[in-house]
């Protein structure tokens, strides 16, 4: 009995090693660019089957990056959603912006390479897709976002809202990542910390609400 209080923790702390170490080089090498034996060796493990013990295969590893990390994101956002409601802007586009973006500003990079990595998955669009499928319990907060946005926009026909949407998630993803590849400059790009993120936003407002420009149709 003394022996399972003891071994879980033990095991669910090597199980989060091996995510975080595994979040780290992916963020920096690239999904293809890291093997299971390579996070095992960098997680200090002398097994190098342990990964492939603890998740079985890399698609279940990203899934479990993904796990760990989206409820506090999906927590925030929800806090920021609140606040908005509270404050009468429930409907305001830069304020369902910065509910998108917010929670990944603030995630600390001492120890954390959740942008990054996020930002390597996407272009990995299947892997993506397999991944988000079983997070769905940790994301309402983006669901409730993207019905804030939906609303917004009415102006535009709903494929190209969603295609905006799509590029404005694409944007914000990329850009704090390379802002965060950065991190240890005083400045990005001889920007304050508020200059970039209200750039951001605005950047992120101007996509989504950029008037429709209709196309001809091809004969």
């Amino acid at each position: 009995m003394g022996g399972t209080s003891v071994s879980r923790p033990v095991r669910e702390r090597s199980s989060a090693d091996l995510v975080e170490t595994a979040e780290r080089l992916f963020a920096v090498h690239g999904i293809e660019g890291v093997s299971l034996r390579q996070i095992a060796v960098a997680a200090g493990h002398r097994n190098p089957a342990v990964v492939q013990y603890h998740f079985g295969s890399k698609s279940a590893l990203l899934q479990a990056i993904l796990e760990h990390r989206l409820p506090e994101i999906n927590a925030a956002r929800l806090e920021i959603l609140d606040g908005l409601r509270r404050d009468g802007r429930a409907g305001e586009l830069r304020g369902l912006v910065e509910s998108m973006a917010r929670p990944l500003l603030d995630l600390d990079p001492a120890n954390n390479h959740y942008v990054e990595f996020l930002s390597r998955l996407m272009a990995h669009r299947e892997e993506l897709r397999i991944a988000y499928s079983s997070t769905v319990s940790h994301v309402l907060s983006a669901q409730i976002t993207a019905d804030g946005l939906k609303a917004a926009l009415t102006h535009l026909p709903p494929r190209l809202r969603e295609h905006r949407f799509s590029m404005a998630t694409e944007l914000m993803v990329h850009v704090i990542a390379h802002q965060r590849a950065n991190v240890h400059d005083d400045e990005s790009d001889g920007l304050s910390r508020a200059e970039f993120e209200s750039g951001l936003f605005d950047a992120m407002v101007g996509l989504l609400s950029a008037p429709h420009t209709a196309v001809p149709l091809s004969e």
